[in-house]
């Protein structure tokens, strides 16, 4: 066996327990939540009557109505556990080129004229009192980031897009002293700096766990309807990331253990993002793919017709996601477990495709054209990097 030693630095220990978290975070939640229900009276009383109230009764939409603009608290995407998360492996993000703000922040200026002492001597005599605050100005287009490969848990959409550790956005605890319990920004520049938010799309089901729902929505991730996205990107300077390919995607790259190493996208019948974001207009597609999120766990592929497969099929077919048979390492044991493997992701950031708002019907030439440019540049993008980051030997196959 392959034992953790004893001398591991304080460093990758704290850097596993991000990686934990993150990875039970879900059993956690379900687990705090039957902690209340079994504490008896008082605590439904207390505790679990008033939020299912707060829940069903006011909030129950907030995932697919674009509320979630609301919900996200910068504290929570800051919390120095996330700045472990993303040095276990690491994840690092390569922009193409920089990406036209969103907004810019300017100074708005406000002039107040008012009378003072002097005015009982001279009527002309004035004071200009000017009021001088920050305020933002529309200046550039909103983004839809649409993330490739899946992998099996997509760890590059969480530490890109779900926290502040890789962006470094600006933010100051209340106090002083709560600084070591936060990710410093000033370590790095902002990466998509005048973009503002961009939110992790995921599948509505997420939200219908108690608890863990305020968790995901703290952390800006959301629905991936379509009405959700339309009111996140109409009501704001807001954009979102997808993962496109989907549960689908989930369950079919094995890179670890497979002898032809291939990256298998499904991509040529995805077409929903596209869409959207010509109805919306002045939106940029931005296609990423992550050299490495394929790599961080071991895949078992079933073969259709096994009790496997079937149980697979029907998960995806019931709740619209599915269970991927994997394994990597432990957290004391590296021979296996369910923890991911510490290879580095790199996010490769390519160049936006501008789509203006068409007004009249969407003829099929149109969404096919903005789709033939969104894969051609996403093919590009893994061709240029992929000598660069170990991909060298690696067919990237769009299946369909």
């Amino acid at each position: 066996l392959n034992v953790a030693p004893l001398n591991t630095p304080l460093r990758n220990r704290l850097q596993t327990v991000g990686v934990i978290w993150h990875t039970i975070s879900i059993p956690s939640f379900v687990c705090l939540f039957l902690l209340f229900v079994s504490l008896g009276w008082i605590s439904w009383l207390t505790v679990v009557f008033p939020y299912f109230v707060w829940w069903y009764g006011f909030d129950l939409h907030t995932p697919t109505n674009g509320k979630v603009v609301y919900r996200v608290r910068d504290w929570m995407r800051n919390f120095i556990i996330w700045e472990w998360f993303v040095n276990y492996f690491p994840i690092v993000v390569h922009k193409t080129v920089d990406l036209e703000p969103t907004f810019s922040e300017v100074e708005v200026v406000e002039d107040d004229e008012t009378d003072d002492e002097e005015d009982l001597i001279s009527e002309d005599s004035r004071t200009l009192i000017d009021k001088i605050f920050k305020g933002r100005v529309s200046t550039g287009p909103r983004y839809i980031f649409g993330y490739h490969p899946h992998g099996v848990i997509s760890m590059g959409v969480m530490g890109t897009f779900a926290t502040n550790a890789v962006r470094n956005e600006p933010y100051q605890p209340p106090l002083k002293i709560l600084k070591p319990f936060f990710h410093d920004p000033s370590q790095g520049e902002r990466i998509f700096a005048g973009i503002g938010n961009i939110f992790p799309l995921t599948l509505t089901t997420q939200f219908t766990l108690p608890f863990y729902r305020d968790y995901l929505l703290g952390l800006g991730l959301t629905s991936a309807s379509a009405k959700n996205i339309k009111s996140l990107i109409n009501n704001g300077d807001n954009s979102v990331c997808i993962v496109v390919g989907g549960a689908q995607e989930s369950l079919l790259n094995n890179m670890v253990s497979e002898s032809k190493r291939q990256i298998k996208l499904v991509l040529h019948k995805r077409k929903g993002f596209v869409k959207l974001a010509i109805e919306l207009g002045n939106v940029s597609l931005v296609p990423i793919f992550a050299f490495g999120e394929a790599d961080i766990y071991k895949l078992t592929i079933p073969e259709p017709g096994s009790l496997g497969y079937a149980f697979q099929q029907w998960m995806k077919k019931t709740f619209s996601f599915t269970v991927p048979f994997f394994s990597a390492r432990g957290v004391f044991i590296y021979d296996f477990g369910f923890l991911p493997f510490r290879n580095p992701i790199n996010v490769c950031v390519g160049r936006p495709i501008h789509i203006p708002q068409v007004k009249t019907k969407m003829p099929p030439e149109l969404l096919d054209h903005y789709h033939k440019l969104y894969v051609d540049e996403l093919k590009r993008v893994y061709e240029e990097n992929k000598c660069k980051y170990g991909y060298e030997d690696v067919e990237l196959n769009i299946i369909e």
